[in-house]
């Protein structure tokens, strides 16, 4: 935040998850942003992406689009692990 205006900037030397821990990625918190798009995303659309970890290497994913602002589908209290 800078003078009550968030920022986004790139995180430097990338995100660090120490053994065991969790990272939440959300709006107002830490997130991917995906640039260079050829075409809007459409809600309902199954888009893959791959996540590049320094140890454990390239982990491709799934990302579900979703309406602006709709819930998380997990049920609270439940997070998916890798």
């Amino acid at each position: 935040m800078e003078q009550g205006v968030a920022k986004m900037r790139p995180v430097e030397g990338g995100l660090e998850i120490k053994p065991g821990e969790t990272v939440e990625l959300k709006p107002g918190s830490f997130h991917i942003m995906l640039t260079g798009l050829k075409q809007p995303l459409e809600k309902g659309q199954k888009v893959w992406g791959t996540l590049e970890f320094e140890k454990a290497g390239k982990v491709d994913i799934e990302y579900a689009v979703e309406a602006l602002g709709a819930a998380s589908p997990a049920p609270a209290g439940q997070h998916m692990h890798h």
